[in-house]
């Protein structure tokens, strides 16, 4: 950088950038940076080493003080900093890690990273597959919504030239979803909280995950589901499943387009798996898609253990609306008479089956 007859050097640059980081004009100080490291870069190409020193301002290096407006939820530094502080490292934080902290904690103090909040409904999603199918809304509150039973009047039919249809009108029942509590609490010694960040992560991830996700997978299919389908959709099955019994469920489908069977391995292999149409044709076929078992009538197969063995739940898993008033995060504690750290993993939610006639159950013996 020059001004008039006077070239700055890399020391007055850097003082200058830390100058301009200091009084917040950021896009000046990213100037100056990528100036220091065209110079540097220059330097070190003469040497055979274009390797950059590190440069730091103050306490913190230059992208770091740069950085400070991302230091949110999102960032890698909250995310250690968040790991640290639930294991007792706190003394372990950089400065950059506690900022981080403390600008993301100070109106929630229970925020979880975002990174973490992504892998447990990952897994959550692969480990019951009606959670992702499922609409999902993230309002923090009290959701009412409309769940639809028949339209009564008004549906579509052949009128006179001149003729209005009737008015329609539907039969609809307001359904609150205030939410119901899911939590699960697991203990790990001070030594074993002691673990590297990485594996106190994955552990925390599939500890909750594997609970809560069930926990919410077995309230989906019995709450939402179950206990709203139209009593006409409930087929009950003595004996062995027929062919005639699962086109009864299909048939019974209402306002569905992509219908999907739910059941459990045991179900799919020991009542599907060899169920013959009147034609004595195999009406289950395999399927090379990942995660898709097979077909079944040309809805898709899919293992949910939230599904009791022996039934079958036939329908479209998008008209379940669920009201998540409070994703998952986790809260911690300790106990020092036994030494040990408690995780709770808690959540809010709520969900309900907006049409009673979108969802088939086939219940065997």
């Amino acid at each position: 950088m020059k001004v008039g007859n006077h070239t700055y050097s890399i020391p007055e640059l850097m003082k200058q950038g830390k100058a301009y980081a200091k009084a917040g004009k950021f896009e000046k100080a990213e100037e100056i940076k990528a100036e220091i490291e065209s110079r540097k870069a220059e330097e070190a190409a003469l040497k055979d080493n274009h390797t950059v020193p590190e440069m730091l301002w103050g306490d913190h290096k230059m992208g770091e003080e740069i950085n400070m407006g991302n230091l949110d939820a999102t960032s890698t530094e909250y995310r250690n900093a968040f790991l640290k502080h639930i294991s007792g490292r706190d003394d372990q934080m950089t400065k950059l890690e506690n900022e981080a902290f403390v600008h993301t904690t100070q109106n929630t103090p229970n925020v979880l990273p975002v990174t973490m909040a992504d892998e447990i409904w990952d897994l959550v999603s692969k480990n019951h597959v009606i959670m992702d199918d499922v609409t999902i809304y993230r309002t923090g509150t009290i959701l009412e919504v409309a769940k639809h039973t028949e339209i009564v009047q008004g549906k579509a039919k052949k009128v006179a030239e001149g003729t209005a249809n009737d008015d329609e009108q539907n039969d609809f029942v307001k359904v609150t979803l205030s939410g119901n509590d899911f939590s699960k609490s697991v203990e790990i010694s001070y030594a074993e909280a002691a673990m590297s960040l990485d594996a106190l992560e994955k552990y925390l991830v599939t500890e909750i995950s594997n609970s809560i996700g069930e926990a919410l997978a077995e309230d989906v299919v019995a709450n939402a589901i179950e206990a709203n389908i139209n009593v006409a959709n409930k087929i009950a099955v003595t004996g062995n499943l027929k062919f005639a019994d699962v086109a009864k469920a299909f048939g019974a489908l209402k306002r569905v387009a992509d219908p999907v069977v739910y059941c459990t391995r045991a179900t799919l292999y020991t009542a599907l798996a060899t169920l013959e149409n009147t034609a004595g044709q195999l009406i289950y076929q395999p399927s090379a898609t990942v995660g898709v078992p097979g077909t079944l009538m040309g809805a898709e197969v899919k293992i949910e253990d939230a599904v009791a063995d022996g039934k079958l739940l036939i329908g479209d898993g998008k008209r379940v609306v669920y009201n998540m008033i409070q994703d998952v995060l986790i809260e911690t504690d300790k106990d020092i008479k036994t030494h040990k750290y408690i995780y709770s993993g808690y959540a809010r939610g709520e969900g309900a089956l907006v049409d009673d006639k979108s969802f088939s159950e086939i219940t065997i013996g």
